[in-house]
């Protein structure tokens, strides 16, 4: 199978900062197949459900997020309209499962905000926003809230944000499809752990978040009629000789909720976890990714592959998944500067 592959970076706009790429899945290949200039700091994606079209933040301090076009025929991009954040710093962004949304998080303001989405792919004019405070522990990380993604609980319509700065886990729910979400529930995380990104397992209801700070995943259990989580399970991501600097990223599990994978900056590696079938995680081991800070990586669903983007090596490289959870460098890499994000979608 041929994969569409779209990386953000942190280069500038007046570089190809967006680039877009084929992943054959038969010989494990990848091929440049276009990019675009014009946006700054593109450093996390989102595809579109059903049209042929990425969006990007633009992750600076006047912030801004963008829709490209991408025509499969001619292989080139064309910017279809941006709209400003009203924030500093976005870092993540999701649409919602029927491509009618889009929610953008605002790290440096400590607020997220959605946008709605037009028939052509194109972002209208921000409908509401939203915002935390508070603080935790750590005077340089946690001197105020910085929420760093958003997530759609798959199946319902409610969002989970996880907030480093404050070491919270907000839900939000909808009392009705035209109101704005309304906070739900707040979890609190071990102070100064850092939660960043999240993951669902796809049969059972747990959650799992990976903690920047403290190098740790901890396992929630969701209540759907209440939508409280309650912690089940802390893991490490780091072997425990490692006694370097080290802050973790990005956090993905397999289509069959039989493996986790947690990337490590400064440990630059992937951690491995066998998923029992309660949902507890058992380590498998973790293997480095063959350059330095993989800030993001991708398991390409319907294929033994995983590809993982190192932000200060300049490089994108491609492993592959055994039977076992492991991973194995297949040898192919690809230049990138200063990627930070893959998206990928079957051809």
């Amino acid at each position: 199978m041929i994969y569409h592959v779209f990386v953000g970076t942190y280069a500038s706009s007046g570089d190809e900062a967006l680039h877009w790429m084929t992943f054959d899945a038969e010989g494990g290949t990848l091929k440049k197949a276009g990019g675009i200039k014009g946006i700054d700091r593109p450093s996390y994606l989102a595809l579109h459900p059903r049209l042929d079209i990425v969006y990007a933040v633009s992750e600076t301090e006047q912030g801004n997020v963008a829709a490209f076009r991408f025509d499969v025929s001619s292989g080139e991009m064309e910017e279809i309209n941006r709209r400003p954040t009203d924030g500093v710093w976005p870092c993540h962004l999701a649409l919602s499962p029927d491509g009618r949304e889009l929610y953008v998080v605002n790290y440096g303001t400590g607020t997220f905000a959605v946008y709605p989405v037009g028939e052509d792919g194109s972002i209208g004019e921000k409908q509401w926003q939203w915002a935390h405070e508070g603080r935790s522990v750590r005077d340089d990380r946690q001197e105020r809230s910085h929420p760093h993604s958003i997530w759609n609980i798959p199946g319902t319509g409610e969002w989970l944000v996880p907030d480093l700065g404050t070491d919270n886990l907000y839900l939000y729910r909808r009392s009705r499809a035209s109101a704005p979400l309304a906070l739900h529930s707040v979890t609190p995380s071990k102070p100064g752990a850092g939660p960043r990104h999240a993951a669902f397992h796809p049969r059972l209801p747990i959650v799992y978040v990976i903690e920047e700070l403290t190098s740790t995943i901890t396992a929630y259990a969701l209540e759907r009629a209440n939508g409280r989580l309650n912690a089940l399970q802390t893991v490490a991501t780091l072997p425990d000789d490692y006694s370097g600097e080290n802050t973790c990223a990005h956090i993905q599990m397999t289509r069959d909720g039989n493996y986790l994978f947690g990337s490590n900056r400064g440990h630059d590696s992937i951690a491995v976890f066998r998923v029992e079938e309660n949902g507890l995680l058992a380590p498998s081991g973790t293997f480095h990714t063959g350059g330095r800070t993989p800030r993001n990586f991708t398991v390409v669903d319907g294929s033994p592959y995983l590809l993982a983007a190192n932000q200060d090596s300049d490089n994108l490289v491609v492993f592959r998944l055994s039977d076992d959870g492991s991973l194995e460098m297949t040898g192919t890499k690809a230049v990138v500067a200063k990627p930070s994000c893959i998206v990928v979608k079957p051809v």
